[in-house]
């Protein structure tokens, strides 16, 4: 007589590390996209403006002060 043995799938086979997951990105890609995203939000910018905001105020400070100093001698 032939019997059946009744194996219990569950407890035989495990999916490990199962599921959706992020791929790793290569360090060359990262850095290109990095650089990519640098390069297009610098062409954006107005360097000119924040050039004479940053250090023009300086310039102008020092000639008022000559200027004083010009007319008070």
């Amino acid at each position: 007589m032939l019997t059946a043995k009744t194996v219990l799938l569950s407890s035989q086979r495990t999916y490990k590390n199962f599921g959706h997951k992020r791929q790793p990105v290569p360090t060359v890609t990262f850095l290109w996209h990095g650089f990519l995203t640098c390069t297009f939000i610098g062409l954006a910018i107005e360097w000119k403006k924040i050039g004479h905001f940053l250090f023009d105020n300086g310039k102008e400070a020092d000639a008022a002060t000559e200027n004083n100093a010009d007319l008070r001698s």
